[in-house]
């Protein structure tokens, strides 16, 4: 049989600015010197690397098809304001990157940092989703992660988006530094939240370094745990399937251009610090920050094996116990028996339980060395 043509259908973006630096955050961003000058660099940078992505694709043999999904993140990507989409839709038809009629095109956008004009210039290019940065309605915990909006400014965008009946979804963080002390009401937010009709819920497990300014503060691993299977018993209660470690989606809502991700398919990146895949090829590449240029990773196939499995039990994708030496179904065994995950014939998915271990069941997976 011939070989099938190596596509790409799905593109990230990273858009680097913000207004503030959060103190958690390890993401690569900056806060402009003058926004108009540092976003015309960006676009700069943007031009002069589609040329090198480009050669990249045609040394492993990739073309692009119409995009299914592109995703633009950062940073705050909703700072870049009708001048981005302007941008972003001359830079398409320019290098003939085309949206495919089901394309999932989602921008993240921080409460406090849109305006309606620019929410509906995205819109007026094909942005169809769109992820907000809220992280908690306490006001407290917002202060505590350093979050430049209030908590007015959180409602008051809840307010526009469901209004305005589109398709997005919030962004919660568990814990939290002083959550344990004050007895942070997770499920009390959640209450407020769904009052706005949110599609998904993507909640995440606050990750930080030592030298975190609150590191003293944060809250135990028997409360994180506590935290976090409740939040997941309670998203699943209304409605919301728990699909991916860390996110929750009602039917037909959940994020297309991710689960490209955790399937281990081919996802183009362009911008500072962005990390793309190409999957046959097994070639992992990150961009530079301050110029366009991008650093290879080449994958061995036992090495590709086990990031596929990974990438598989962290959602419901699943993994086949198949495609493993005899020597899992004893581990499958162990797991199942823990609560740890759920058997269909030959197919093995991790439960909420399983989610919050997933790296230490991981672990467990790497250490038989069955590759």
């Amino acid at each position: 049989m011939p070989n099938l043509p190596k596509i790409i259908d799905s593109l990230y973006i990273h858009f680097p600015y913000c207004r503030h630096l959060c103190n958690y955050c390890d993401f690569y961003k900056k806060i402009p010197d003058n926004i108009e000058t540092d976003v015309h660099q960006f676009h700069s940078y943007l031009e002069q690397s589609f040329e090198v992505h480009q050669n990249l694709m045609e040394t492993h043999g990739y073309s692009w098809a119409p995009l299914t999904t592109v995703y633009i993140g950062g940073g705050t990507p909703s700072l870049w304001g009708s001048a981005g989409s302007t941008f972003l839709k001359q830079y398409f038809e320019k290098h003939q990157l085309k949206l495919a009629d089901n394309c999932e095109f989602t921008i993240e956008v921080n409460p406090g940092g849109w305006t309606e004009e620019g929410m509906s210039s995205w819109r007026s290019i094909g942005a169809n989703r769109f992820s907000l940065g809220v992280q908690s309605l306490d006001k407290n915990m917002i202060e505590f992660l350093d979050r430049v909006h209030t908590i007015d400014d959180v409602f008051e965008t809840l307010d526009y988006f469901h209004k305005n009946d589109l398709n997005f979804s919030m962004d919660f963080m568990l814990g939290l530094p002083s959550s344990e002390k004050f007895n942070r009401d997770i499920i009390g937010e959640l209450k407020q939240a769904l009052q706005f009709e949110p599609d998904h819920f993507s909640v995440y497990i606050l990750t930080v370094k030592e030298n975190y300014k609150f590191f003293k503060n944060l809250p135990s691993e028997e409360w994180i745990e506590k935290e976090f299977l409740e939040v997941a018993t309670f998203l699943k209660d209304q409605g919301y399937k728990h699909y991916e470690v860390s996110n929750f989606a009602k039917t037909g809502r959940r994020s297309q251009h991710n689960l490209n991700y955790w399937k281990s398919h081919s996802v183009a990146a362009l911008g500072p610090s962005a990390t793309g895949f190409l999957s046959e090829a097994k070639v992992r590449y990150k961009w530079a920050t301050l110029k366009p240029e991008m650093t290879l990773e080449h994958l061995t196939d036992n090495e590709f094996k086990l990031e596929r499995a990974y990438m598989a039990l962290r959602s419901d994708v699943g993994l086949n116990l198949k495609d493993f030496p005899d020597a899992i179904s004893e581990l499958a065994e162990k797991w199942s028996d823990k609560g740890y995950i759920t058997r269909s014939g030959e197919m093995i998915y991790l439960t909420s339980q399983g989610y919050l271990l997933i790296d230490s069941l991981m672990g467990d997976l790497f250490s038989l060395k069955l590759l």
